[in-house]
């Protein structure tokens, strides 16, 4: 199975900017997982950049809310930035997007 999405972390100053690409679906549930585990291992404050994310589904929420479970335990903050069109749908309907994004996210 081809992998439909991509990631980019940059850590400066204690903050972690993990931008995201293309369709996260079920296949990419556990290597996101990895991703955003590394982000918080790394920085304070993580913010995971969804604008150029087209696609998400049920089990990449869960991997989402997941993060922000381990974040918040080991005291960093995570945040999903930046979602458009369908993603934004999905995180707004589901109730993420008020509990995981911030007030700069288009709320």
């Amino acid at each position: 199975m081809e992998q439909t999405w991509q990631s980019e972390t940059n850590v400066s100053d204690g903050t972690g900017v993990v931008a995201l690409f293309g369709e996260l679906d079920i296949a990419a549930a556990s290597p996101l997982g990895e991703v955003l585990q590394a982000a918080i291992d790394r920085a304070s404050r993580v913010q995971v950049d969804l604008a150029r994310v087209s696609f998400i589904d049920s089990t990449v929420l869960n991997t989402f809310v997941n993060a922000h479970r381990r974040a918040t335990d080991r005291g960093v903050s995570l945040a999903l930035v930046n979602p458009t069109g369908h993603v934004r749908r999905v995180l707004a309907m589901t109730g993420i997007l008020p509990t995981l994004g911030t007030p700069d996210s288009g709320d």
